[in-house]
């Protein structure tokens, strides 16, 4: 059985994915839990941290299935509408800001979370020419199989011609670091 956990580590390892054990369990085990599912997991959004002109709101993914895998960068959409099925989108979609960084895969618990630090730049920062503020009342994200389409209300101002929100990489916890 030993042999067996180190041969799915290394192939684990092999494929470009690091993992971490610090959201729950063993890196061994991690090789032998299964992805997480949409299903089972609920995004919502942490307590928001400010600093140099960008603020920045955890997208906090909790598990509350049994002991799951998942890795990413979440898509985040800032959008105009009231609702999950009547959204139109502000501006560009979040900017990824760990372009060339290898993912972690986490294990994450029954209960426990992951995040993302989805940053939103003040448009004040910008000429109204180069930006072209707009209102947003939410962000809708999604990343891959694990996050279908989540739907979070959060008033915020974008740019429209540029990119003024970034993500990057999820993390162990709910700060988004």
């Amino acid at each position: 059985m030993k042999s067996l956990r180190i041969l799915a580590i290394a192939g684990v390892l092999a494929s470009g994915i690091a993992l971490t054990s610090g959201t729950v369990v063993t890196v061994a085990s991690a090789a032998v839990h299964q992805s997480c599912v949409a299903t089972r997991l609920r995004v919502s959004l942490g307590v928001a941290q400010g600093t140099a002109g960008t603020i920045y709101y955890p997208l906090v993914i909790t598990n509350s299935g049994a002991a799951c895998t998942i890795f990413g960068v979440a898509h985040v959409q800032p959008v105009m509408g009231g609702t999950k099925r009547s959204v139109v989108p502000v501006g560009p979609p979040a900017r990824n800001e760990s372009m060339g960084q290898m993912p972690v895969m986490h294990v994450v618990a029954t209960g426990k979370s992951v995040s993302d630090a989805f940053g939103v730049v003040e448009s004040g920062n910008y000429t109204p020419s180069a930006c072209r503020p707009k209102n947003a009342g939410a962000v809708v994200v999604s990343m891959g199989d694990f996050v279908l389409h989540a739907y979070l209300p959060l008033k915020i101002s974008v740019c429209t011609i540029k990119a003024s929100t970034t993500t990057r990489l999820i993390a162990a916890g709910t700060t988004g670091y």
